[in-house]
C-alpha cells in the first residue's frame, strides 16, 4: 500500500507542521516516536517498538532490498542514489500501529492493512502481523514502493501495487506458505475469468485510485491487487514483454503525463499486436495456465546462488 495525495480512504492529508511535530512525540502506549529511532546497516533502517528485530531478520530484509534494487534496475534501467535507504517503523502491537497511523497520518487502519509507505515522509509503517509469515512479504512489498518512488515520478496506478506485489514475493523467499498463497491467487483469478467477472482492461488499466477499484470489485479492493499482480507477472513472462512494459513506463509521455494510467492503456492499444483485445486474451490465457500449473517458468525470474539464500525457517511459520 502506498499513500497518495487524493481523496480516497487509503490516502493521507498533508498535516500542518505543528501537528506533525506533535504526532512525532505524542505518547502512544507510553512511547515517543522520532526520526532518530531509525537504526541499521545496509539499505534498511529500522525503528522497532515492542518488537524484537532479530539480526537474522535485519539481514534477510537487507538481502531482499539489495535484490529488489538490482531487479528494478535490470527491468527498468534505473538505479537509486548511493545514500538511498528504506525506513521501517515496525510495531509489535496492532493497537500502537493503529494509534501512530491515526496520529501522524490521520489514517484509520485495520488488521487487513498490513502496512503502508508514505512518499511524503519516506517511511514504511507496519506491525508484527497476525500471521507472522506475512511480515517479510509486507516489508519487501512496501520496500518496492520506496524503490519505485526513488526511481520514478509518475507511474500507472495498477503498476504501483502490481509490481510491489510481484517483486515483494521473490522466488528466493518462497516458503511453503507463500507458495500456497500465490497459487491460491491464481485460482481465484481463474475463477473470476471463468465466471466472466474479470474487469475489461479498457476499464481496469486507466483506474487511478483505490476508490475506482472499490467500485470495480464491489468493495473488494484486494481483487484490484490480484489483477495488477497478475498483469505484472504476464509482462514478466518473457524478455520481450518485459522490455515493452519498461519502455512505456520510462517513456517521457508517461512520466510527464498527468494521467500515466490512461497513457499506459492507450500505448498498449496502439503498439501491442492486436491492441488491447489481443493483450487481454493473452492475459486471460496466462491466468488459466498459472492456475492449472502449466505455465512455463518466467525467463526473467532471477536465479540466486544457493550460498546466499536466507534460511527458510525465517520465511515459514
Amino acid at each position: 500500500m502506498i499513500l497518495k495525495h487524493s481523496a480516497h480512504p487509503f490516502d493521507f492529508w498533508i498535516l500542518p507542521l505543528a501537528l506533525v511535530l506533535i504526532a512525532l512525540v505524542a505518547p502512544v502506549s507510553g512511547a515517543t516516536y522520532s526520526d532518530n529511532d531509525f537504526v541499521g546497516r545496509g539499505y534498511g533502517r529500522f525503528a522497532a517498538y515492542n518488537y524484537e528485530l532479530k539480526p537474522e531478520m535485519e539481514d534477510l530484509v537487507n538481502y531482499g532490498l539489495d535484490r529488489l534494487i538490482k531487479e528494478h534496475t535490470r527491468v527498468f534501467g534505473r538505479n537509486v542514489r548511493k545514500d538511498f535507504t528504506v525506513r521501517y517503523r515496525i510495531f509489535g502491537r496492532f493497537e500502537d500501529y493503529a494509534a501512530y497511523s491515526l496520529a501522524r497520518y490521520k489514517k484509520e487502519v485495520t488488521k487487513n492493512l498490513l502496512g503502508f509507505y508514505s512518499p511524503r515522509t519516506r517511511e514504511i509503517v507496519t506491525w508484527r502481523q497476525q500471521q507472522t509469515w506475512l511480515l517479510v512479504p509486507t516489508l519487501l512489498h512496501e520496500g518496492s514502493h520506496a524503490i519505485m518512488d526513488e526511481m520514478f515520478g509518475q507511474l500507472p496506478f495498477w503498476m504501483i501495487e502490481g509490481s510491489a506485489d510481484w517483486f515483494g514475493e521473490p522466488a528466493w523467499a518462497e516458503g511453503t506458505t507463500l507458495k500456497k498463497d500465490k497459487q491460491a491467487r491464481w485460482v481465484r483469478l481463474n475463477k473470476l475469468r471463468e465466471e466472466g467477472k474479470l474487469p475489461t482492461l479498457v476499464k481496469y488499466l486507466p483506474a487511478s485510485d483505490y476508490d475506482a477499484w472499490a467500485k470495480m470489485f464491489d468493495g473488494n479492493v484486494a481483487q484490484g491487487y490480484d489483477v495488477g499482480w497478475s498483469l505484472f507477472d504476464f509482462f514478466m513472462s518473457n524478455p520481450q514483454a518485459t522490455k515493452f512494459m519498461a519502455g512505456i513506463v520510462t517513456g517521457a509521455n508517461t512520466e510527464q503525463s498527468g494521467d500515466p494510467s490512461l497513457i499506459f492503456a492507450k500505448y498498449i492499444h496502439a503498439q501491442w499486436p492486436g491492441g488491447l483485445p489481443m493483450f487481454e486474451k493473452g492475459w486471460h490465457s496466462w491466468i488459466k495456465l498459472k492456475a492449472e500449473g502449466k505455465a512455463p517458468p518466467s525467463t526473467t525470474t532471477p536465479s540466486t546462488p544457493a550460498k546466499t539464500v536466507p534460511k527458510r525457517s525465517l520465511l515459514d511459520p
